[in-house]
Parts: structure tokens; C-alpha cells; sequence
């Protein structure tokens, strides 16, 4: 690319490539955690009990995103950033501890904030890339640098299902802990190399809120981004519930499931970074936003009908896989370049909240909608993979909306 051979280019290109490798160490971590906390919170509840942890969640994150955002006036995005993961380390160091003294409830708050934290951080980072680089850019870089992000995931769900028997589950509460520390160094190097993103006036210092939610009235392309990640989420929801019920009848055994949720989060990881790397710097260059993102859901589609007429864990796993795959890389990729030509306010606050807060609040709230048919007798198996392919269609016609500003601008 020319930008490349400029002094901004080269600057820019080494910042964003240090934020990448920054998440290659968070998204470790989180594999450390993630598959972990699951089997812990089975171990004390039952996979039919998660909805219960899930509706909390969307609670815990308004108030985590709210002291993000005071933060954000007061010290800005790379301190914040830093801040972020600092807390995040000490939160899980305590946690570590509490699982073992208080047994239950530590079970159900670590998943709890194992659901919350890595969204808000992982969003800080497209927070980030989307302030430094230009729109051409984002369709050369996204797909790569989100790669070295699913790199870490690989390799944090590699040495998890091969070393989590030897170590013991709990164990890798602490090391994903550690992994904050080079993210949180790599992270204040990337800001170093192509500086602090700045708001305008207006927006400086929070003056225009905190969190800015106007601006999901005034952008219709946000407004629309928000309700394409509340569907996407409601099918990503029952693609979870039916795969994790399937996983607790196969494998009963605490370190077992363990190992077999590390593996396949390996797996999904792995056709991840295929997709980034391969996929997705091709498909962003020649196929338009709006045809990447209406071919997403059609195939979800497709993956759900096969999952409602032949159910079995292994279709439970490919759908959830196919969607957890390219979830991380072509629509996030994709979709980030929708932010791209917007203000710091949009790409640093209200984003939280249609990325980051809708995120979980559309798993919490299909959750408590899950909570209340069990209270009322139960859902039959088949149920899952049918509202999915209802929000996955519901999906697909939301998606012509949210990229109407990008289809007339490139007109």
C-alpha cells in the first residue's frame, strides 16, 4: 500500500500490528479462562442453569462500561485500555481464591465475569484501529490483525486441553491472569507508535456523555450494528444452550469436559485464523460490505435447518463452531469498517454499547427469556436450533439497512 511508504504509514502499520500481537496474549488468556469457568460452573450448577449467570451478566456490564467511560473523560483511551486489563488481572487473582474458599458463589460470579470483561477490552482495541487507520486500510489490516488475535485463542486452547490434566482446572484462572501483563505493555507500545486518538472539542472530556447513547438515535449505521449483534446473539445463544446440554450428557467427568471444550475451542480458533488471514483480506477487498454481511446469516441458516432435522453433538459442534468462527473473523472484520469515518464518540463510547453491551445483553435477555420457559416446564431440544434459524433470518434482513450508508457511498 502507498500509505505504507509514508512516515504516518509506517507508524500507523506498527501500532496497529502491536495491538494485534497485544491480543494475541489477551485472547490466550481468555482461552485459559474461558473453557475453565465453564467446566467450574458446571461442576457446582448444570449447563441448564447458565441462563441464570447469563441474565446477570448484561447488569454487571452496564456498570463496567459506565466506569469505562468515566474513565475514558478523565485519562483517555491507552490508560484506560491499560487500566482495564490491571483490574481485570487482580479481579481474576481473586476470584482464583474465592473458587476455592467460597465454592458456589465464586463459581457463578467468575462466569460472570468471565462473560463480561473480554468483550469490553476486546472492543477497546477495534476502538483503537479504527482511529488510526483509514477506510482503505481497515479492508488490508482488519482481517490480518484480528488473526493474531485468533492466534492466541489457537494457542491458549492448545496448551489448555494438553496440559489442563496435569495442572488442574483452576490452575488456569491464574495464568490467564498473567497473560494481561505483556498485552497491557504491547497495548501502551501501539499507542506510543501511532499516537492517542483525540476527540473534537465538543467531545472532549465526556462533555457530551460518558457514554454518549444519543448517538444510537442520531446513526442509523450504529443503531442498525447494535440490532444486527442482538440477533446474531440470540442465535449464537441457542447454538451455545443446545451444544453445551449435548457436552454435559457425553462427558460428565469435570477435566474431561474440559479438555474436550478446549479442544473445540482450538478448533473453532483454528478456522478462525484461517478465515482472517486468508479469507478475509480477499473478500474485503473485492466483495462489498453488504454482500459479506447478508452472506453470513444465510449460511447460519443452512447450519441451523441441518441442526433442527438431525440433531447430534457433532452437528450441535460444526453449527456453533461455523457461527463462533466466523463470528471472530470475517463479519468482525467486516463490520469494523463500518466505524471507520465516524467520530471518537462513535468509535470509543456508543460502540461499547452496540458492540459491547448488546453483545451480552442480547445473551442475557435470551436467557431470561429461557429462564422463564424452564421455570415453566422445560424446552424441548429441538426449540434451540429452531429460534435460531428464526433470529438468523431476522438477521439477514437487518444487515441491508446497517450497510445502506457504506452501499451509497461507494455508489
Amino acid at each position: 500500500m502507498a500509505a505504507l511508504k509514508t512516515e504516518r504509514g509506517r507508524h500507523v502499520a506498527r501500532g496497529v500490528f502491536l495491538a494485534g500481537f497485544s491480543a494475541t496474549f489477551l485472547f490466550c488468556g481468555y482461552e485459559f479462562i474461558r473453557s475453565p469457568a465453564e467446566s467450574i460452573f458446571m461442576a457446582h450448577f448444570s449447563a441448564a442453569d447458565k441462563p441464570y449467570a447469563l441474565s446477570v451478566v448484561p447488569f454487571f456490564m452496564a456498570a463496567m462500561i459506565y466506569l469505562y467511560g468515566r474513565s475514558l473523560s478523565a485519562f483517555g483511551g491507552s490508560r484506560t485500555m491499560v487500566g482495564s486489563m490491571l483490574v481485570s488481572a487482580a479481579g481474576l487473582v481473586g476470584l482464583y481464591f474465592a473458587v476455592g474458599l467460597l465454592g458456589k458463589p465464586a463459581a457463578f460470579l467468575l462466569y460472570v465475569f468471565k462473560e463480561s470483561y473480554v468483550v469490553i477490552i476486546s472492543e477497546q482495541y477495534w476502538s483503537f484501529i479504527n482511529s488510526v487507520l483509514r477506510d482503505e486500510e481497515g479492508k488490508v489490516f482488519n482481517g490480518p490483525v484480528a488473526g493474531l488475535g485468533a492466534l492466541g485463542s489457537l494457542l491458549g486452547g492448545f496448551f489448555l486441553s494438553r496440559y489442563v490434566a496435569g495442572f488442574g482446572t483452576e490452575a488456569f484462572i491464574l495464568f490467564s491472569a498473567v497473560m494481561f501483563f505483556p498485552a497491557a505493555v504491547l497495548i501502551r507500545g501501539a499507542y506510543a507508535q501511532a499516537g492517542e486518538p483525540q476527540p473534537s472539542r465538543e467531545e472532549a472530556g465526556g462533555r457530551l456523555g460518558h457514554v454518549h447513547l444519543s448517538i444510537l438515535k442520531q446513526n442509523r449505521t450504529v443503531l442498525f450494528i447494535a440490532l444486527v449483534i442482538f440477533s446474531a446473539q440470540v442465535v449464537a445463544t441457542m447454538l451455545d444452550m443446545r451444544f453445551s446440554l449435548l457436552v454435559q450428557d457425553a462427558l460428565p467427568d469435570k477435566d474431561l469436559r474440559t479438555a474436550y471444550l478446549g479442544s473445540f475451542w482450538m478448533w473453532v480458533n483454528g478456522f478462525s485464523f484461517a478465515m482472517q488471514f486468508i479469507m478475509a483480506p480477499l473478500l474485503l477487498r473485492w466483495v462489498p460490505t453488504r454482500g459479506i454481511q447478508a452472506a453470513i446469516p444465510a449460511v447460519h441458516i443452512a447450519a441451523c435447518a441441518l441442526l433442527l432435522v438431525a440433531p447430534s453433538l457433532a452437528l450441535a459442534a460444526g453449527a456453533f463452531l461455523l457461527f463462533k468462527g466466523m463470528d471472530y473473523s470475517i463479519f468482525r472484520a467486516s463490520k469494523e469498517t463500518l466505524y471507520i469515518p465516524f467520530s471518537y464518540d462513535t468509535r470509543y463510547r456508543a460502540k461499547q454499547v452496540a458492540d459491547a453491551f448488546t453483545y451480552r445483553f442480547s445473551k442475557g435477555f435470551t436467557s431470561m427469556v429461557l429462564s422463564a420457559v424452564k421455570a415453566s416446564g422445560g424446552m424441548p431440544g429441538g426449540a434451540y436450533a429452531a429460534a435460531a434459524l428464526l433470529f438468523a433470518a431476522a438477521w439477514l434482513g437487518l444487515s441491508f439497512p446497517m450497510t445502506a450508508k457504506r452501499e451509497t457511498a461507494a455508489a
